[in-house]
């Protein structure tokens, strides 16, 4: 208890590794890492600090070869005489929340690593591929896994718990939009995430009964659940499509229906580097 004082709150409050944009770590994990004598083995945070590098770098290559994120901060369909193809947008889409997690990867672990080298621990906030989700649910529990922490402990608890999960995620997500900023088209992506979670809530309800117990032991039960993952990975491109590419305005009227991915990569290297 002697580590729960005044000064060592002023040290978890300004402690420089989280202070910026760092995972989310308690005071009561903070102090007692601080007054423990353990500290994370020197290997660990050789390897970590390794796998932080080779992500920088995909990072970085990603920047260079795919200039999806571009395209949807430049709006570049919106000046394109030919317009995109419902496939053009929803390929950008796909590749802008991949740049997302990659990127917000790389922040989280560097501050991360930085307290590891301190020899503080604080939580993972990455902890899977965005690609390698089965539901909704799992990946927005591995998605800044520390803020989801945070949220069950103080939002997702006293709303009532997994009892009332079908009417406080409406709450947890539009405080989750409103805490990014205060703009139509974020409340819409919450909103958007919040309807995809219903027919999975229903689903897994279903599965759970007991005359459901043959499904379960079936062969096919493996693939229903690949399909439901690719509608999970849909879903997320569809929220992510309306709060961070296109807006609440939603996709460009009279989208033509050719096109693909390697003609959209050639119309933005045209517009992001103009010949002379």
């Amino acid at each position: 208890m002697d580590a729960y004082n005044f000064k060592t709150y002023l040290a978890y409050i300004f402690y420089p590794p989280l202070y910026v944009a760092g995972p989310i770590m308690t005071f009561q994990d903070y102090a007692s890492q601080l007054s423990s004598q353990k500290r994370p083995r020197a290997r660990y945070v050789v390897f970590y600090a390794a796998r932080l590098v080779a992500a920088l770098l995909v990072l970085e290559l990603m920047t260079h070869t795919l200039y999806f994120n571009g395209i949807a901060k430049q709006r570049v369909w919106r000046r394109w005489p030919e317009g995109f193809s419902v496939f053009d947008i929803g390929i950008t889409g796909y590749w802008v929340l991949n740049f997302m997690w990659l990127k917000f990867l790389v922040i989280w672990r560097f501050f991360r690593c930085w307290a590891l080298v301190e020899g503080t621990d604080p939580p993972e906030n990455m902890l899977r591929c965005v690609n390698n989700n089965y539901d909704a649910e799992g990946f927005w529990r591995g998605w800044h896994a520390s803020f989801n922490r945070w949220l069950v402990r103080y939002l997702y608890i006293p709303l009532g718990g997994a009892r009332r999960r079908a009417l406080n995620m409406w709450v947890i997500f539009t405080f989750v939009a409103l805490w990014h900023d205060l703009e139509w088209r974020l409340l819409g992506w919450a909103w958007l995430t919040c309807l995809a979670f219903v027919p999975e809530l229903a689903a897994k309800w279903a599965v759970r009964q007991p005359w459901a117990a043959g499904l379960r032991r079936s062969p096919w039960f493996r693939h229903l659940a690949a399909a439901a993952a690719a509608a999970n990975i849909v879903a997320l491109m569809a929220a992510n499509l309306l709060g961070f590419v296109t807006g609440a305005d939603g996709l460009p009227p009279g989208l033509p229906r050719r096109g693909g991915c390697d003609v959209l990569l050639q119309r933005a290297d045209h517009v992001c580097h103009p010949r002379p």
